[in-house]
């Protein structure tokens, strides 16, 4: 991989930690004020059905656009902003329209029980429609983000929700359980105005002035609202595997949905750190490389940078399956959250992280087929996946409806089976020499440090009671796992072709 991308993708790795790590801060002090109940279930499908869902979905709008900007940027700045204006403003008109839908089949009670809610309905209700009111800011703030993107502003994803993120935390420790949960609604929505905010300095550095330009039936808008919609359908895939994780969940004890939520907001940031920031940068390029290559080796390409990012996700991946619980216990458990939740928390994430590897092959991939202009083959995958969640979500739920973490267990399932076709079929069609030893190696050596994590955690870690002591073990057994990975698979991980030449480049 060039170590000019690895260097970009690093600064976007940095940059989205940093802002996650507030965000995790709060989650957690969510968590801790609000706990696991009745009303918190109730809150977090409000939340999931609404921003959650709107966010993803605008990031996929985000994805639709980039190749269309990245285009008409060839012939210019201007050509691209007014290409931009005509998107936003069209994309606008219809956020507006699904907003007043979205509220009007709130208010009068529609959605309620499509999602199996019966109780605490009013609660429900007022969330709902208050978040809903936040679907325009969502829809512009990613489409001037897209435009951004196709000009290097990488880190601008990043540094997106930092404002947001802050005033969040201030908020919850300031206020703390005073704060209602339809208060935190409000100022969860209302929030997304920073978000908004953060995309300013960005239109000032690149002399950007937004002038709407409606043209329904211009060029290219028709085509851009498809690649939107079957983009919005991969990129919300696993939302959508989470949302009917916890759509199976609400038949579970109170509070089961809770810790479906946190274990998500964990997972959120570990897997945007982790794969959406190599995504960020390879999606622009990967459409540079398709217009310049060809086929064969567009796709020789794509392999060798998933096959690198493999060999480091891998053992991650198999670390965080094993101390997630611990990891959920030191950060969430505390107030009103319990060890019981805590630990159906832990036991959630774990199984989450567990497809790590598989939710990263299926996002590369699809970014590539999307800069091939095929579509079809993401979409294949996504229906893959989500049927595998479902139908292994239909038997769990049925016949060991005690053990809920099994229903994050069969989505990581869907996403390593459906993962491991996928890259193999993307290779073998363009001909090319499978990297099978490496990538054999990396597997074998990784489910053995995880076997180790997983035995430590076992016989030493799940009795402990001081959660320092967790953090000591759990870091020391994770750094010790990683570095003996990193001697025993040393010459093949890219990182040590790159970290050289960056070094002779920074000497001289």
């Amino acid at each position: 991989m060039d170590h000019k991308l690895i260097r970009a993708i690093g600064s976007v790795t940095c940059v989205m930690l940093l802002v996650k790590v507030l965000a995790m801060i709060k989650n957690i002090l969510q968590a801790r004020v609000y706990g696991a109940g009745v009303d918190a279930d109730v809150f977090t499908l409000a939340s999931s059905y609404s921003i959650s869902l709107f966010t993803t979905m605008s990031y996929a709008l985000c994805i639709a656009a980039i190749p269309i900007l990245t285009q008409k940027l060839l012939s210019g700045k201007e050509t691209c902003y007014q290409t931009a204006n005509v998107l936003i403003a069209n994309t606008m008109v219809l956020s507006l329209g699904a907003t007043g839908v979205l509220f009007f089949a709130g208010a009068v009670g529609i959605i309620d029980p499509l999602l199996g809610i019966e109780s605490n309905i009013p609660l429900f209700r007022f969330c709902f429609l208050v978040m809903v009111l936040s679907l325009p800011i969502i829809t512009l703030t990613y489409l001037l983000l897209a435009l951004f993107q196709t000009m290097g502003h990488f880190t601008l994803q990043g540094r997106l929700s930092l404002l947001y993120n802050l005033a969040l935390c201030a908020v919850l420790l300031l206020a703390q359980d005073r704060l209602s949960l339809r208060g935190f609604a409000v100022v969860t929505s209302v929030g997304w105005l920073l978000q908004l905010a953060m995309v300013l300095p960005s239109m000032r550095q690149e002399a950007y002035r937004f002038r709407p330009k409606l043209a329904f039936r211009q060029g290219g808008y028709g085509s851009f609202l498809r690649t939107s919609v079957m983009t919005m359908y991969v990129s919300s895939l696993f939302l959508l595997c989470y949302l009917v994780n916890t759509r199976f969940a609400t038949a579970g004890v109170e509070g089961t949905v809770t810790g479906f939520f946190y274990a998500e907001r964990l997972y959120e940031p570990l897997s945007t750190a982790l794969i959406y920031s190599a995504g960020i940068v390879l999606f622009p390029n990967f459409s540079q490389k398709y217009a310049e290559m060809e086929e064969p080796a567009y796709r020789e390409y794509v392999i060798r940078i998933l096959k690198n990012t493999l060999l480091v996700m891998l053992p991650v991946s198999l670390l965080f399956g094993a101390f997630g619980t611990p990891v959920i216990r030191v950060l969430f458990e505390g107030g009103d959250f319990n060890t019981h939740n805590a630990l159906l928390s832990g036991g959630v994430f774990s199984m989450y992280t567990l497809g790590l590897a598989g939710f990263l092959i299926l996002d590369l991939l699809s970014k590539a087929y999307f800069a091939m202009g095929r579509p079809l083959p993401p979409i294949g995958m996504a229906t893959a996946v989500l049927g595998i969640c479902v139908g292994s979500n239909a038997l769990f739920a049925h016949f060991m409806p005690a053990w809920p973490q099994l229903l994050a267990f069969g989505t990581s399932v869907g996403f390593l089976l459906v993962g491991g076709v996928a890259y193999f079929q993307f290779a073998r069609k363009g001909g090319l020499t499978l990297p099978r030893k490496p990538l054999l190696r990396c597997c074998g050596f990784s489910l053995g440090i995880g076997g180790l994590a997983w035995a430590v955690y076992h016989l030493q870690v799940a009795s402990m009671d001081s959660k320092g002591w967790m953090v000591v073990v759990c870091s020391a057994v994770g750094v010790g796992c990683l570095l003996l990975y990193v001697l025993l698979m040393g010459r093949w991980l890219p990182t040590r072709n790159v970290l050289r030449k960056l070094w002779r480049r920074n000497r001289t």
